[in-house]
């Protein structure tokens, strides 16, 4: 679907605007295209767009709370990145790992690219040897073999069946985990190793008790082994840690309420994940994701969220790309 020509800068920046800003040189116009799958822990995204600058901001962090990779590989096209730790040409075919939970900002001319987007859980145990990968380009041999399957992924996506897609995940997992291999990355700050590897743990401990109703700071700093301060410095870039057990039960649960397969009470959905109050987990769910639980169970019976693999042509489809990325 063809936007009128004025009208096309802005439905790419409300389509972008939930994960991050996007600014362009004046003029009208922006003939952007994207398509989308998503598999298991991961999503792939291939875009086409016009010159534009970009930017992640700690407010828009703290209020997604996207905890995922982006392995960013550019086919065609100039790519600057900066992050807190560097600023960067990527070259072209050279992957470059960024973390949403991290601001960054950048620019690019007209270009085309791959993101492959990341779900932490695919990797409980690699995430700090990934996390010491950011912020330069991945340019030694597995790396570049790295761009390369990356590359070639979203071909075989367009032709595989649903059925294919555990195993599409499994080799993407496989591939992500040799190409990034702990000998691969030299000069590790050993305290930031830590801090990362602390945050991963405590991040898993998270995830294996959301459904207690005893998880908060003080169960965590028991079940971690870490201090109160230490707990609430490391949780400090996500809005605090009780904002971050809220955002990922309300993840959990609109990953439930999006399954057409699921017909449990919302109610009983918002219970499973501490949520004992109806309006209250109403309201908080509204304001995470900018819609209703019962909206969503509606639009995933109607077959609107729940697709296995999502595809999107030009700026037809209005999910705005948080909202695509919460379901990996």
């Amino acid at each position: 679907m063809e936007l009128p020509v004025d009208e096309q800068f802005e439905a790419w920046r409300e389509h972008c605007q939930s994960v991050m800003e996007i600014t362009k040189p004046q003029g009208l116009g922006f003939a952007a295209r994207f398509r989308m799958w998503s598999f298991g822990h991961f999503a792939l995204r291939t875009v086409q767009a016009p010159a534009c600058q970009f930017r992640r901001t700690a407010a828009q962090i703290r209020r997604d709370s996207l905890d995922l990779w982006q392995i960013q590989v550019t086919r065609r096209g100039a790519l600057r990145l900066h992050t807190e730790a560097a600023d960067v040409c990527v070259p072209v075919g050279v992957p470059h790992i960024l973390s949403l939970d991290r601001p960054f900002a950048g620019e690019h001319t007209d270009a085309e690219w791959f993101c492959l987007f990341v779900s932490r859980d695919a990797f409980p145990s690699l995430g700090p040897t990934i996390d010491a990968c950011r912020d330069a380009p991945l340019a030694n041999a597995m790396g570049l073999l790295l761009g390369q399957y990356v590359e070639s992924l979203s071909d075989s996506l367009e032709t595989m069946t649903e059925a294919e897609l555990p195993r599409a995940a499994e080799a993407t997992r496989a591939m992500i985990a040799a190409c990034i291999a702990p000998s691969s990355t030299t000069g590790f700050d050993t305290d930031a190793h830590v801090e990362r590897a602390r945050l991963g743990r405590i991040r898993q401990i998270i995830r294996q008790n959301l459904r207690s109703t005893r998880l908060g700071p003080e169960r965590l700093c028991k079940l971690a082994g870490v201090s109160r301060s230490q707990l609430y410095r490391l949780f400090e870039p996500f809005g605090g840690v009780a904002r971050y057990i809220q955002s990922e039960r309300l993840r959990q649960a609109h990953q439930a309420l999006s399954d057409p397969a699921n017909m449990r009470e919302i109610i009983k959905v918002a219970e499973d994940f501490g949520f004992f109050d109806p309006s209250a987990f109403s309201r908080a769910f509204r304001r995470e994701f900018d819609y209703s639980p019962t909206r969503l169970r509606q639009m995933s019976q109607s077959g609107w969220v729940a697709a296995p693999i999502r595809k999107g042509g030009g700026l037809a489809l209005r999910h705005d790309l948080a909202s695509m990325l919460r379901q990996i």
